[in-house]
Order: structure tokens, then sequence, then C-alpha cells
């Protein structure tokens, strides 16, 4: 992050000095200035580590109660209750992997890789195991 945070400033300095120069030829003639001192955004985030490990640890127990609704609607195949519990399910399943893709536009590169590596799997079982459960009950 001070890497990219030293580049952008240097890079600002030497157009701002007219000393950035390339294979012998004046880059800021072919190159507005303007679009070239824009970083994206994607490379910084405005959460912090506590931040990201609070979110991850809310993602973990959304997680856990989607499973666990999940769980419920198997247990009530044949009965009154299914339809209901198989809606509350899909709703959580829905909710958790939604939540999960906006977190992860939110991070950096290095946060995202952090928090891929601690609930990413967990959230690809998640959709797994859904995507079983309606194939089953469409076979019966």
């Amino acid at each position: 992050m001070k890497l990219l945070h030293r580049i952008y400033q240097c890079s600002r300095l030497s157009f701002k000095f007219k000393t950035y120069n390339s294979r012998n030829f004046d880059v800021r003639s072919r190159v507005n200035p303007a679009v070239i001192n824009r970083v994206p955004v994607h490379f910084y985030s405005t959460l912090s580590d506590q931040d990201v490990k609070r979110r991850t640890e809310e993602l973990t127990d959304c997680f856990m109660e989607a499973r666990e609704l999940m769980q419920d609607a198997k247990e009530s195949l044949n009965t009154v209750y299914f339809s209901e519990d198989m809606q509350e399910a899909s709703e959580a399943v829905a909710q958790t992997i939604q939540t999960y893709e906006k977190f992860l536009n939110e991070l950096n590169e290095t946060q995202k890789k952090d928090v891929t590596r601690t609930i990413g799997l967990k959230m690809a079982e998640l959709k797994a195991q859904y995507a079983a459960m309606e194939e089953e009950l469409k076979a019966e």
C-alpha cells in the first residue's frame, strides 16, 4: 500500500516538474496527465483489519445460519412446513452469497486474498450444497 502511494506521488511530481520522459520522447505530448495521475480505487480499502475481521465473522455466522436452515428444510421434507423452510433457506443462501460478493468488492487485493482464503471455501460449499439440494428435490 505504501509502495503504491509512493509511486503515485512520484508520478504526480514528475508531471508537475516536467521531468517525465521515456525512450527519448516527451510523454506529456501523447498522454493526458490528468488520466495518468489517477490510481484505480481497487488498490485502496477504507476497511481496517478489525473491520475485515468483524465482517468475516458476521459472514461466518450467516453461513452457519443458512446451513442450519437448509438442514431444517431437508428434515421437513414431505411435511406441511417444507415450502416455508425451503423458502427461508433459499433466501438465507442468496443473502449470504450476495453479502460475501459485496464484501469482496470493498476490499483491496491483499485483504481479498485473505478473506477468500478464510471463508471462500465455505461460500463455495454453501453454493454447492444448495445446488445439490435443489437437484435432489427436482429428482423426486
